[in-house]
């Protein structure tokens, strides 16, 4: 018997570009970002979403970000792994992130950045339409994948797309 994996994918809360000495992974929320990363993580309390495993890209903005959520959802921070490949590299960086997870975890939650976030859920979502993660957006699939590793296209269905404006 196959067990449903849940994927969610968020985009980090909206950045500061007040500073413009501080390198981009350096850059941290603006006020609209410290409000809206708090209501997702809400968000997902009020859908039963709570991640068992969760990678994370550790620029500023995307570790502020996904710190607000964990906060609201009660989650040890240190079950967060921090991933740099989700800064530094493309969105295979992602793809590999979700393949890789544990296979007793039953919901997995990336924290990034555009455009990679926004080109694996597309490609999730089977390039059937354009869709947009405006910051802080969290995408959520299905996949009834045998193992995380088997995670791909074929077998992923889009569930919803939350951004935080329409909450």
């Amino acid at each position: 018997m196959t067990t449903k994996k849940t994927i969610l994918m968020m985009r980090h809360a909206k950045s500061s570009w007040e500073d413009s000495s501080l390198r981009d992974f350096d850059r941290p929320l603006n006020s609209r970002g410290k409000r809206d990363a708090p209501r997702m993580g809400q968000f997902l309390i009020e859908k039963g979403m709570i991640p068992d495993q969760i990678f994370s890209s550790p620029a500023a903005r995307a570790k502020a970000t996904i710190m607000h959520v964990v906060k609201e959802l009660e989650i040890d921070e240190n079950e967060i792994s921090w991933t740099e490949n989700l800064y530094f590299s493309g969105a295979g960086a992602y793809t590999e992130a979700i393949q890789s997870a544990d296979e007793q975890s039953e919901i997995v939650m990336t924290i990034g950045h555009n455009p990679m976030t926004e080109q694996v859920v597309e490609m999730l979502a089977g390039n059937r339409r354009s869709l947009r993660m405006p910051t802080a957006a969290i995408a959520c699939f299905e996949s009834d994948a045998e193992s995380w590793g088997l995670v791909s296209p074929a077998n992923c269905r889009l569930i919803w797309l939350q951004v935080p404006k329409e909450l």
